[in-house]
């Protein structure tokens, strides 16, 4: 019963968070061309190849032990992961400053919006440290409540960065910076009063790293997924179409959103049954399932709102075409998160490393055919083929390398779900 309370607030969470940017897209689109939208767009990748070096996916330790340790190893953990990413933030904040001399304005950025980058990535991470205990304490109302207060602080500052500075495509990330200090400072605050923070390395950094490091080229490989298709759209055709494509991508993306909120829901439950060797298979094939249904609803959906929600330079033959394989896209990625998490909460993550690595260099290369052949559909279709990969890799992994994961959960065998 908590399980499916806690998934409607989630979900009713995301709803919410995201229905406000929806509700400006009229007048973002109208104030913004095309092509500011393609410079975000970019500033978007760039931002996403430098977080896994500074995040470094440190929450996972968070995950990882929360059901095992006790709060005082816990609070270790934290103390340590805290210094690190410290740490990783002087050190991107120096490659940043030494490649904005090397190279001037790379993709048409200043260096005001690349300087600030390194912090915008430390905030985000702190924040998602705290978002992390909230949702494995099944505090589902508090983490809404955290979620909504930032996306509802963020898009009040666009609105004073674009009307009263009108500082232009920049606002959303003057805005975005702000907002996430806000919030850094609430979640630094509630981290402490929760566990004693002592701010020395009190737990193993091998440890940490062992898991960390091959999860940076699985964040890499997932950014050459999620982003690479821009810079291609960008180099092959151009910034107006990598801002149509921006827009479809986020209207595509709701369905991402419902699966992730269903996801965030079960996970605390996921790593409780894998913790007394519970078979949890026939559960995921429902989710599967219940994760297509998603996709199928929620494409009708975003044709219909996407003519009411942007102004009609963004409109364009292809839209509806491109929403509908990066809907299909993030449906098979929903099927891939419920066997990252379990293999997750093994620590076998070189596998992720691998495969997203792989899945990258496949889409880049379908990026580069497809888009020169079909245009800004390519890039959609080549993001659905890249999951689909990704998906297929992990299904045969379970089956040839098995011992890895415990008996007791019998993962789908690739034979029977084809």
């Amino acid at each position: 019963m908590k399980l499916i309370k806690n998934s409607v607030i989630y979900l009713s969470t995301e709803i919410l968070n995201k229905a406000i940017p929806f509700l400006i897209l009229p007048v973002l689109t109208k104030y913004l061309t095309p092509v500011e939208y393609g410079l975000f767009g970019i500033y978007q990748v760039i931002l996403s190849f430098i977080t896994p070096l500074v995040s470094v996916s440190l929450d996972i330790h968070i995950t990882r032990n929360f059901f095992k340790a006790s709060k005082e190893e816990l609070s270790q953990i934290i103390s340590t992961i805290l210094i690190l990413l410290n740490i990783h933030l002087l050190i991107a904040t120096v490659l940043v400053y030494i490649i904005s001399i090397l190279f001037q304005n790379p993709f048409g950025l200043s260096n005001d919006v690349l300087y600030i980058m390194p912090l915008i990535i430390y905030l985000q991470t702190i924040n998602q440290f705290n978002l992390t205990i909230v949702r494995n304490e099944e505090k589902a109302l508090k983490f809404g409540i955290i979620k909504i207060s930032q996306t509802a602080i963020n898009f009040s500052l666009i609105f004073i960065f674009l009307f009263l500075f009108n500082y232009g495509w920049k606002s959303l990330i003057y805005a975005i910076l702000v907002s996430n200090f806000v919030i850094a400072l609430y979640s630094f605050t509630d981290i402490k009063n929760n566990f004693n923070i002592n701010y020395k390395i009190s737990y193993s950094v091998a440890k940490i790293y062992k898991i960390s490091l091959p999860l940076i080229f699985h964040l890499l490989g997932g950014a050459l997924i999620f982003f690479s298709d821009r810079v291609m759209i960008q180099q092959l055709i151009g910034l107006k179409e990598v801002g149509i494509y921006t827009i479809s991508n986020q209207f595509g993306s709701i369905a991402m959103i419902v699966i992730n909120s269903i996801i965030l829901a079960i996970s605390p439950w996921m790593y409780k049954k894998l913790a007394n060797n519970v078979n949890i298979q026939k559960e995921i094939y429902w989710m599967m399932l219940g994760f297509l249904v998603v996709g199928v609803f929620i494409y009708f959906i975003d044709i219909i709102l996407f003519k009411f929600m942007t102004d009609k330079q963004y409109h364009t033959n292809s839209v509806n075409t491109i929403i509908f394989w990066l809907v299909l896209a993030f449906v098979i990625r929903g099927w891939y998160q419920l066997y990252y998490n379990i293999i997750l909460d093994k620590g076998k993550t070189n596998v992720f490393m691998y495969i997203t690595l792989s899945a990258g260099i496949l889409n880049i290369i379908l990026n580069y055919f497809l888009i020169k052949k079909i245009g800004v559909v390519g890039a959609a279709i080549s993001t659905f083929l890249s999951f689909l990969f990704m998906f297929i890799f992990l299904i045969f992994y379970t089956n040839v390398k098995k011992e890895v994961l415990n008996e007791k959960v019998d993962f789908i065998r690739f034979k029977k779900f084809l």
